[in-house]
Formats: structure tokens, sequence, C-alpha cells
């Protein structure tokens, strides 16, 4: 936003708030806001005469000419709080090094894109073309932003380690708990090639490539690593191979792997004992063994807990799984198995349950539109004779009833209790807020890069982003949302203007949460107005 002085066809000057935007040919065009009336009397008004006088440092009561004061324009300055967190890691002398002589500054151009996607997300291109509206990256050039996404897809794992050893040395944190699972990332684009493939959207969308994007968190919520794996990729086969590299690269020797049902192969489970990792993952109860199932269902043993939601009760049971390993041996591994059935839970499930009955029942009335679908959705209740004709499957429908409100949980480790068990699997709502706050808060994707070097490097810059995020939120005690936050980000800016040739800078109101954002961080507030001369960017 700035300030923009219009004159009439009577002549007159007329002072607007104007908002500049790209249409949708991405030409940069202005959006009037709203009038402060006439220039002169703007320019006369008591209040713009005292900041006039103050920023010429001149207490007499003279009166400022209006041809030497020049149209204001809304710069924005909250990337001063990220690079408060940015110096933390060292990252200016992380990716400069210490050449003495460099084509170009690679830390700025890294911590513009960073910082730019935690206040507005845009195309690269775009952020080239708006960059003077952020203090301090005039110079930043397009072939800076690309060449920087080149280095950050070369050096993604050593920016990992680095992040690592500073964020767990530094900050004194330590590894035990880690949270895994995947999401995947669509293009806007319906061409395929090593890296984007067609596959289930998690997004629900479709007609798109895709990429499969693996993320490691720690039980505070702060990302250790990520792995991208083609779009066509299974959730449980990236597991593994992410984890092989994880395990080399840092010193992750005893840790406890908590996941979703997605990972839970009995071969995935035998090779995380063998990596020496321990695992709390979700057991699919309706492939479940009749011997497990019988426990289930047997209301013995279970401990109850009724609070404002229901009854809440669980149990514990000890289990032995058979498999053939990859060579083909017979092997065995004994877990504990935490079941669980909630109130709460079974409404949900009934609710689900009778949603899909009613989508089957209003398939069966158009049987040719049934042959085309997959399982998913109405025709998970729908069963089929040899003759092409379709009923309601009765038998899956009261096999799912009697589940309804179940849960159990698979675990290696034999010392924790039931309930440190159950507190850490359904602290997975962590790594589901990780990936919304990625997606929908950063804006990850869609992703309109399509080199594989250009894509890699755009994860890494939405990876800073989404580190220096959560560290944000952390200064306000996890009492702010990542929205709210990126929101007053942008409520920090200064209206830059010029008096007598002078330029200077004029704080404008932030909110709240920005405030509170400077107290935490120790960042001290600027000036209500500064000289650009003695402006520290």
């Amino acid at each position: 936003m700035f300030l923009k002085i219009v004159r009439s066809a009577q002549g007159i000057d007329y002072v607007y708030v104007v908002e500049g935007y790209r249409d949708s040919s991405g030409i940069i065009r202005h959006k009037y806001l709203f009038s402060l009336g006439k220039l002169e009397d703007f320019l006369q008004t008591p209040s713009f005469q005292k900041l006039a006088r103050r920023a010429l440092g001149n207490s007499t009561e003279r009166k400022i000419e209006l041809k030497s004061i020049s149209e204001g324009k809304v710069v924005y300055w909250g990337h001063s709080l990220i690079k408060k967190l940015w110096d933390s890691f060292e990252f200016d002398r992380f990716f400069n090094g210490k050449r003495a002589r460099k084509r170009f500054d690679i830390a700025r151009a890294v911590f513009y894109m960073t910082a730019r996607h935690m206040m507005l997300s845009d195309s690269k291109l775009g952020m080239y073309e708006s960059r003077i509206d952020f203090l301090g990256f005039e110079t930043v050039g397009i072939n800076h932003l690309y060449r920087a996404l080149d280095v950050l897809a070369e050096r993604k794992e050593e920016i990992e380690e680095h992040l690592f050893q500073r964020r767990y040395n530094l900050f004194n944190s330590h590894v035990d708990v880690v949270f895994y699972d995947v999401t995947t990332v669509y293009f806007e684009s319906q061409r395929e090639d090593v890296l984007r493939k067609y596959g289930f959207s998690k997004d629900g969308k479709i007609g798109s490539v895709q990429i499969v994007l693996g993320l490691l968190i720690d039980k505070e919520g702060f990302p250790i690593g990520y792995e991208i794996f083609p779009g066509n990729s299974f959730d449980g086969k990236t597991l593994i191979p992410f984890l092989e590299k994880i395990k080399k690269r840092f010193s992750l020797n005893r840790i406890i792997l908590v996941a979703d049902r997605g990972i839970n192969s009995k071969l995935n489970l035998l090779k995380l004992r063998e990596m020496g990792f321990g695992y709390i993952v979700a057991l699919r109860l309706r492939n479940a063994s009749e011997e497990i199932l019988k426990e289930v269902f047997n209301q013995a043993d279970y401990k109850e807990v009724t609070n404002s939601e229901g009854v809440f009760k669980y149990k514990t049971l000890r289990q032995r799984f058979r498999l053939r390993d990859e060579e083909g041996k017979l092997r065995e591994i004994e877990d504990t198995v935490v079941v669980s059935y909630s109130d709460r839970r079974a409404e949900r499930d009934r609710a689900e349950r009778q949603r899909l009955i009613q989508k089957a029942i209003r398939l069966l009335e158009t049987p040719s539109a049934i042959e085309g679908l997959n399982k998913r959705g109405g025709k998970k209740y729908i069963k089929a004779e040899q003759s092409s004709k379709y009923f309601l499957d009765e038998e899956l429908i009261e096999r799912d009833r009697a589940f309804e409100g179940y849960y159990a949980i698979q675990s290696s480790e034999e010392n924790l209790k039931a309930e440190q068990i159950l507190e850490a699997y359904h602290s997975l709502w962590k790594i589901e807020e990780s990936f919304r706050i990625m997606k929908h808060t950063l804006e990850i994707r869609p992703v309109y890069h399509w080199s594989e070097q250009r894509i890699k490097g755009h994860l890494v810059v939405c990876f800073l982003s989404f580190l220096f995020m959560r560290m944000l939120e952390e200064v306000l005690s996890r009492e702010v949302s990542a929205e709210r936050i990126r929101e007053a980000l942008r409520s920090i800016t200064f209206t830059e203007f010029s008096i007598e040739g002078v330029q200077y800078y004029l704080r404008n109101k932030m909110d709240r949460v920005a405030r509170e954002l400077f107290k935490g961080l120790k960042v001290a507030m600027p000036e209500n107005i500064t000289e650009k001369e003695n402006f520290k960017i």
C-alpha cells in the first residue's frame, strides 16, 4: 500500500491510499482503497505538520511547503523479526562462507525467499517484482532467486544437518519421540516425469501430477528432516528409505517413531527393530487376527474413564506377529497392543457409516454408474453378483457396526504404560497440524517450478519457513496460531517519504501480536520516525 496524489479535472490534488496488485495477466494495477481528502488540507493538518517538523528536527512553527513533501509509500519490515531467528543459526556465514569475492549474496536471496514465504506467498517472479515493497531487498535480482534455489537443492541435506546440530545443541533439546507422516503436493500440470507422477492425492486434486512428501518432526512439533518421493509412491514404502538416510546423517540412536496406520506393515516394523528404533503405530483392527479380535470384543479387563465426552476405556495385550522377511525367512515379533473404545469415536464412526450407506443406496438407483467407481465412498457397501446385479452388502455393514468406537495401537515398547502409549499416539495431531500450516498457511502448493532442481529448492524454502514459523509460535508460548502470526508480520510496516529531499521512514501502527513478538524476541522497536540514512535495515 502507498499514498498517491491524483489531480482532478478541476486541477485539485487529492490524497488516496492505494494498494498494488497483479491481475490474471500478471500486470501490476492499482486499487484505490479510500481518500484522505484534498492534498492541501491533508498536509496542513497540525498532526502532519508536527510530523514534518519532527522529521526535519525543527522546533519552529514554520509551515512546510507542499511541493517539498513527496508521496508516501508503505513498505514491509516484518522480516526484521525473522532475521533474529535466522542469525541464531548463523545462516549468513553458512551460505556465504569466507569467500572474499562472490557473484551475489546467496544468504540474502535465501533469507528473502524464506521470510517472504512466511509473510506473503508468491511465485519467484512475483517475489522479484515486488521486492522493493520489502525493506533491504532492492538489489536482489530474479537470477539471484533462481540460482539460490539451485544452491538450496544441492545443499539440502547439509542444511538439515546444520539445523539439527544447531537446534539440538544450541537449544539444549533432545530427540526421543519423533512423528512421521506423508502428504502429497500437487502441480498445476499434467506432464509426468521422474518425480512428478499421477497418484492418490491427499488434497483431492484429480488430474494433476504430484510428489509425495515425507516429514519427520520432534515431539515439540519442530521439523527434523523431510524427503520427497515420486507422486505414485505408496505411504508404507517411504518410511524405511527415509529413516536409513536420517540415521546415517544424524546422531539418532534410540528413538521411538510414532506414525499412522499407513506405514504399519510387518516388514516395516521388523526393519525398525533391526535399525534400533522403537515404534508406536496404529493397528488395522479389521485386518487383525481372530485371536486379537476375540480379546478386543471381550469386555473383561478394560479400564474405564468417564468424562464429559462419554465413556473411554482401554486394555493392554501382548501379541506375537509372524512374518517373512525379504529373504523369505519366517520371523516373529512380539508387541504391546493397546485397544481403546470411546463413545465419541463410536458416534463419529456411526455417522460415517450411515453417510456411506445413503450414498450406496443412491448409487443402486443408477447401476450403470457403479462399475467405473473404486471401492472408496458409497461403493464400499455395494456387492455384485456374477449377473452384474448390485445390492447392499449387509454382511459388511454389520461387521463395520461391530468395530464402531474401537481403535488399536501397536508398540514395540515394553516399558511404556498404556497411558503413555496412548498419549504419544494422540500427539500425532502435531504432524497433521504441520502439514496444515505448510499447505494452507505457508501455501506450499501448488508448485509452479518444472525442473527437479528448482522443485527441490522450493521445498527447502518451505522447510525453512515452517521451522521459523514454529519458532515464532514458541516465542508466544503456542497461544497464537500460525495464521495470526503471519498477519502480525504483515502489519509491521513503514511509510517511506521525503521532506525537502531528505528520506524518512514513519513507523505505522502494528497489531498487538507484532508487539509481543518484538518483546519476546528481544528486538528493539524502531523509532516512530527515522531518517533513512540512520535506519538499520
